[in-house]
């Protein structure tokens, strides 16, 4: 679960409805060699799939009592995340072998980020470690892998998750000055894009448009979160578990544009009025 706090509420995304927008992301992203035409269908495809491993962990979110907040994927126990991060992959080698490889690969960054440790991750880790060796291994044989492409897919599946993510932890219309502080210095690796020239891209929003600086998109992109607003009033009289239940989903809708066709909408709406 991503989780976000406001004063009188909890904000609620599941992780496979995130992870959905990374696809849809992907999909439009600028650059024409990522990913490569052969396989396109196969890593947007684990792009929108890199987090079903949360589908089930999700539909009840659990309570952290040490923090006073839900469990989101940040701080949620190690034991079942891994547990359900293997039946994820499963999941997706039984669609794309390449595409197992390919989320495999961001998981292994993630934990080498969050620098955990312990028995349980070291097992997990050798387990994937022999899962990619044995996928190499198989598509050897029909579809060889060129670590170019495989270099230039996993950095498409990082930005767009980190953009994904972006969007879930922020309301739309967030200050520059208030934004989260993994992505104050822009998107980490977003510049080694060839299109943006050695720059990180740069998020900013106008209203309920996030513009992006430079612009990775063929397109204007519009997208909808389902989130849930789950009281904490409710939460301290019936549980979290209950009060999520009795929540209805609202359908966040927003929208991502380069920063000067974001402006001339604006000024459009305006002159309309």
């Amino acid at each position: 679960m991503i989780c976000r706090e406001q004063e009188e509420t909890f904000v609620l995304v599941k992780q496979h409805h995130h992870g959905l927008v990374s696809g849809r992301l992907a999909a439009v992203f600028l650059t024409g060699e990522v990913p490569n035409p052969a396989r396109r269908a196969e890593v947007l495809h684990a792009i929108g799939h890199h987090d079903r491993a949360w589908i089930d962990l999700d539909e009840t979110p659990f309570w952290n009592d040490a923090a006073g907040t839900p469990y989101s994927f940040i701080d949620f126990p190690v034991v079942p995340k891994l547990t359900f991060y293997t039946r994820g992959l499963d999941e997706i080698e039984a669609e794309t072998a390449y595409g197992a490889l390919l989320v495999s690969l961001h998981f292994e960054r993630l934990i080498e980020v969050a620098g955990e440790r312990g028995p349980e991750l070291s097992l997990f880790q050798e387990h994937e470690k022999e899962r990619r060796a044995r996928i190499r291994r198989e598509l050897e044989h029909t579809a060889p892998i060129g670590e170019a492409e495989l270099y230039n897919d996993s950095r498409l599946l990082q930005f767009c998750d980190d953009l994904s993510l972006y969007l879930a932890l922020h309301e739309p219309g967030t200050p520059k000055s208030e934004t989260h502080p993994w992505w104050q210095d822009g998107f980490s690796g977003s510049e080694d894009f060839p299109f943006t020239e050695g720059r990180r891209i740069e998020a900013e929003w106008q209203g309920s448009t996030l513009t992006l600086d430079p612009y990775p998109f063929t397109e204007r992109v519009e997208l909808m979160i389902p989130l849930r607003r789950v009281s904490k009033a409710d939460i301290a009289a019936k549980g979290l578990a209950r009060a999520y239940a009795e929540t209805p989903v609202e359908d966040c809708r927003i929208a991502v544009d380069a920063v000067q066709q974001a402006q001339n909408a604006a000024e459009g709406g305006h002159k309309e009025e």
